[in-house]
């Protein structure tokens, strides 16, 4: 989604100021014996902390103080799958009903001569009506022919969308998947509407899904640095720890503990989201040559040591202005936008362009500076860089899966390796498992879902496609999402997500000012917010000694 700068120099130096204080005294004055050198010092360290203190109080308030000590983290079991390891049911797209321009059409290439055409535009529809004799997860493949590669169909069970199918195989009806559908025994309706159509169906197939099971939330407390400094193993410890029995609150809020997201939300639901998400875009090297002065790093800071949250960190990656288009129709604060961009990630990534390829390490590193100050400081962070790639809206999307997959990588050994980043958990969300950098730089498994307006479906078939991304458990999240999803159907559903990140506006707040029904009801908000399978701030631990 697109960022929005917001400024305040102000804040920013006052909060900086704090920040660098305390960042100067978190190494502490001890020596090998864990003894103070001496007392003077120790006053002189106690009187800078007390300093820093009352600057972040001045301009964010108290810091947080009481934790959650009583967390249940006993296992919470799957629900079970009743359905046979042989079950198979397959039901022809002729057989089925047809709503609006819907027709049936010959065509040799399906199985009996026949398939259902022109599911095009608002209105038309395609409904399947199955009857299944036993409650559990289906994998629903929807045989079909698309008119151009990568089309794709929102599907919906018994009226309510529970994800979208993508129809890729030209020429020739092929597969398209829906897994881990979770069904009661019973009479249900399956029905496909456009998104970007265009696709003729032959028939759908139904079988027993084995794709989430209690391997899949084992997940190995190992970061992918074994470097990671011992706040940030603590967190991921600590996340690896209630994933597959909570979901953690999110929030996308670019202004931290002051902002209207936070207020709205806690006036609402009398709680406040245990994870914050915030960008680093104002960090580029091409927006602060516009005048850009973020506070995301002094944010990320309150929200970790004063309030004892979790910090998800994005980068909408302004390109470098030599290669930034910067015209009336694409301005520079857009240029993560293919359209803004004049970069050719294959040419750089393969050697052609040498001078593109230095710009970007300059990025990374003007970036890693910024997460030097984190480190320094004590906080760890999710990462998630190159976000919504095979999308190819941005730059680093607007290219093939093997120079993202390079580009990733080199981001992966310079800030680990020669910037020394300890303090980062990095998660993936290219959106395409083709697209995946491997086991060994990944740490979670990300997607980013806007459902439409009041869709509070688990999306188990999306929580099915990042089970299958990596090749060993990964802890997954939804790292963006449009409505906030019922907590009952995640944990129903066996798509348990470790957390989940509403983008802003329009999503969480109407013209800034009102909480937005229009994609999450307040009712469904109070019940996500307040539900037992969900954790919000003040059931947090103290993360920075957990153990």
């Amino acid at each position: 989604m697109k960022y929005t700068f917001k400024r305040n120099a102000l804040r920013t130096a006052a909060f900086a100021a704090a920040l660098s204080m305390l960042a100067l005294t978190a190494c502490g004055n001890g020596n090998e014996n864990g003894e103070n050198a001496n007392d003077a010092d120790t006053a002189q360290t106690t009187a800078a902390e007390i300093a820093a203190e009352n600057a972040i109080k001045a301009v964010y308030g108290e810091i947080r103080t009481e934790y959650n000590d009583s967390l249940d983290l006993s296992d919470y079991p799957l629900t079970a799958n009743e359905v046979p390891d042989d079950f198979k049911a397959v039901y022809e797209a002729e057989d089925a009903v047809l709503g609006g321009g819907c027709t049936v059409s010959d065509n040799v290439a399906a199985a009996n001569g026949k398939c259902v055409s022109n599911l095009n535009k608002e209105g038309d529809s395609l409904t399947f009506n199955v009857d299944i004799e036993y409650s559990g997860f289906y994998d629903v493949n929807f045989v079909s022919l698309p008119s151009d590669a990568g089309r794709v169909n929102y599907v919906a069970v018994d009226g309510e969308r529970v994800g979208e199918i993508q129809s890729d195989s030209l020429g020739i009806f092929g597969d398209s998947w829906l897994k881990n559908l979770h069904l009661e025994a019973g009479t249900h309706e399956i029905t496909v509407t456009p998104y970007w159509g265009y696709i003729s169906y032959d028939y759908i197939e139904l079988t027993k899904s084995n794709i989430v099971t209690d391997e899949t939330y084992a997940v190995k407390a190992a970061l992918s640095n074994p470097n990671a400094d011992e706040h940030t193993q603590s967190l991921y410890k600590f996340l690896c720890d209630v994933y597959g029995k909570y979901s953690l609150t999110g929030q996308f809020a670019d202004e931290g503990r002051q902002s209207s997201e936070l207020e709205k939300i806690r006036n609402e639901t009398g709680k406040e989201f245990a994870v914050l998400g915030l960008d680093m875009s104002g960090y580029s090297l091409c927006s602060v040559a516009n005048g850009s002065q973020s506070n995301t790093v002094e944010f990320a800071y309150d929200w970790y040591q004063n309030a004892g949250g979790i910090v998800q960190l994005c980068w909408h990656w302004t390109t470098p202005m030599d290669y930034c288009v910067n015209n009336k129709d694409n301005p520079w604060y857009s240029s993560f936008y293919k359209e803004g961009s004049n970069l050719d990630l294959d040419k750089i990534m393969n050697g052609e362009d040498e001078a593109a390829y230095q710009l970007l390490m300059d990025d990374i590193d003007a970036i890693s500076e910024q997460f030097a100050r984190l480190r320094d400081a004590g906080v760890p962070v999710i990462w998630r860089p190159l976000h919504e790639a095979s999308g190819g809206w941005f730059w680093w999307g607007n290219c093939s899966a093997e120079s993202y997959i390079k580009l990733w990588n080199v981001m992966y050994d310079k800030m680990t390796n020669e910037h020394n980043l300890t303090n980062l958990i990095w998660m993936w969300n290219g959106q395409d498992a083709e697209w995946y950098p491997g086991d060994e730089t990944v740490d979670i498994v990300s997607w980013d879902i806007y459902q439409g307006n009041n869709v509070y479906t688990s999306y188990s078939g999306t929580f099915a496609k990042c089970v299958e991304a990596s090749g060993e458990p990964k802890l997954i999240a939804l790292s963006e999402n449009g409505c906030v999803m019922d907590p009952d159907n995640v944990m129903n559903d066996n798509s348990r997500w470790l957390f989940w990140g509403t983008w802003s506006d329009p999503f969480t707040l109407k013209l800034g000012v009102v909480l937005n029904e229009e994609y999450t009801e307040k009712s469904l908000l109070n019940k996500a917010y307040n539900s037992d399978r969900t954790l919000t701030l003040d059931e947090l631990p103290d993360l920075k000694n957990y153990k």
